[in-house]
């Protein structure tokens, strides 16, 4: 249990810490006068608050999780391409940024469980997808098969260490989280 709960800290006081750290800065930025409130820095503001929703929700899944706590799933259905496409619109400068060049198929994908720690725990997948990508990234959702295939033609390094913990939290909750260091697979 300590190597979990030290890789969960990790992970997400790093990503925290780096979120808040753009938070601030950029306002600092802004109170100087250095830059306007409607630059692409402002943009980075509400991109790393988007992201701080999502990792504190992720967080408490995980720490659930590890602690074995009853967590009250809260079962509800969820529209992956929809969720997918958002995602992607609130990460735009960092996909920019990254220079890379994401597609996503438009086939519709909708699940009926699991749906609060698949809509966290999917965003923070695809957020290390897009930071571990060089050029492109491929999104492959497969309706026939209850499917979500992320493929990384060119990663930059492995899969972080948290994926084992989202891998566990998945299969609690019936659903194949298989990963590699070019390809994460989610069956539902």
């Amino acid at each position: 249990m300590k190597n979990k709960l030290t890789t969960t800290y990790n992970y997400f006081s790093h990503n925290l810490r780096t979120c808040t750290s753009t938070i601030v800065a950029t306002l600092e930025a802004l109170k100087m006068e250095i830059i306007e409130i409607d630059s692409e820095e402002m943009q980075s503001v509400y991109e790393s608050s988007y992201l701080i929703d999502i990792l504190d929700a992720s967080f408490s899944i995980c720490l659930n999780h590890i602690l074995e706590v009853n967590d009250d799933e809260l079962n509800y259905e969820l529209n992956l391409l929809n969720l997918l496409h958002k995602f992607l619109e609130e990460q735009k400068q960092l996909i920019n940024l990254s220079e890379l060049t994401v597609t996503i198929n438009d086939t519709e994908l909708t699940i009926k469980k699991g749906g609060f720690a698949i809509k966290n725990l999917l965003q923070l997948i695809l957020f290390e997808a897009i930071k571990n990508s060089s050029e492109e990234l491929h999104i492959n959702l497969d309706d026939n098969n209850n499917k979500i295939i992320i493929t990384i033609p060119k990663p930059k390094d492995n899969p972080h260490n948290i994926f084992e913990i989202f891998h566990e939290i998945f299969n609690k909750k019936g659903i194949t989280f298989n990963y590699n260091k070019n390809r994460y697979i989610l069956e539902f």
